[in-house]
């Protein structure tokens, strides 16, 4: 069909040289099937970069999922000569399911991302883990200060679902990490932690903090 239309309407218009004839011919039928291979390799550059997204992010949210955040975390912890890991919980997640549908739980969980996120510094890394149940190390923070950022999450926080506006609360497991103490071992010691503040009556942050005693590590509070 390229063919065709450069022999009737371009090649009448060329002057009669005919090595300019050649070029443009070339030129002008191949013209359509570079324009298909472009299309083809930016449409398979999105793909690719669609999977790196999903294989690295949480579907839901965006945050980075439990494989992404486990292996950023444990390499920031090296990184900081020390920091806090926050174990969060949604409050009463179930009951918004229960009540409302998995739809207004869906809603619920983008707000405490999103929540979260506008809390986060350059440097901290979060992630949603599993469920309604959410991760962050707060890189080089002093405890004070990370009491303070941690304290943030534990206050309502607003979503709403058609005409219902509701509220969600988070429980909170904290833990300081150090190089020399594994992300797994602090993980732990942050999740003990987070079980007790759903024990104490919920929304609020329980500090945790490793303590050696005869090579093992228990939880101190």
């Amino acid at each position: 069909m390229a063919n065709i239309v450069f022999s009737v309407i371009i090649a009448p218009l060329l002057p009669d040289v005919p090595f300019l004839y050649g070029i443009a011919r070339a030129v002008f039928v191949a013209m359509p099937l570079l324009c298909l291979l472009f299309g083809v390799m930016m449409y398979q550059a999105q793909l690719q970069r669609r999977l790196s997204f999903m294989s690295r992010k949480d579907w839901l949210t965006g945050m980075n999922n439990r494989r992404t955040f486990f292996d950023l975390a444990s390499t920031r912890s090296q990184q900081c000569k020390t920091g806090i890991l926050l174990m969060l919980d949604a409050d009463h997640f179930k009951q918004i399911n229960d009540t409302y549908g998995h739809q207004a739980g869906d809603i619920c969980l983008k707000a405490i991302s999103y929540m979260l996120s506008r809390n986060l510094r350059v440097g901290d890394v979060s992630g949603r883990i599993g469920g309604e149940e959410f991760a962050i190390l707060l890189a080089d923070a002093k405890p004070d200060h990370a009491r303070v950022i941690s304290e943030r999450p534990t206050k309502p926080i607003p979503f709403r679902v058609g005409p219902a506006h509701l509220t969600i609360t988070l429980s909170i497991g904290a833990v300081i990490t150090s190089p020399e103490t594994p992300l797994e071992v602090s993980l732990s010691l942050a999740d003990k932690a987070l079980y007790q503040a759903k024990s104490e009556g919920r929304a609020r942050v329980v500090f945790a903090e490793p303590v050696f005693d005869s090579g093992q590590i228990r939880l101190a509070l």
